[in-house]
């Protein structure tokens, strides 16, 4: 029963943060830093729900290192 409301919960937050990006908040560099910040978001809630469904330990733990990573490689440029 705790997995679902999880589940929900993670898909809720993945959805309305694709909603937000697709319906709200344009393209651009003055708009960079929602822009990286949304994509985070919406990265986590995945790998929070795909982490959710996987049997082993290692996988959360590979999904982090691989958000971390991505968040790195992602970073915003200012000018």
């Amino acid at each position: 029963m705790q997995q679902n409301k999880w589940c929900f919960v993670l898909t809720l937050v993945y959805g309305t943060a694709v909603l937000v990006d697709w319906l709200f908040v344009p393209d651009g560099s003055e708009w960079q830093w929602v822009n990286f910040g949304l994509g985070q978001l919406k990265l986590a809630a995945l790998f929070g729900l795909v982490a959710l469904w996987s049997p082993r330990r290692w996988v959360f733990a590979l999904l982090v290192i691989v958000w971390v990573a991505l968040a790195v490689i992602g970073w915003p440029r200012t000018l």
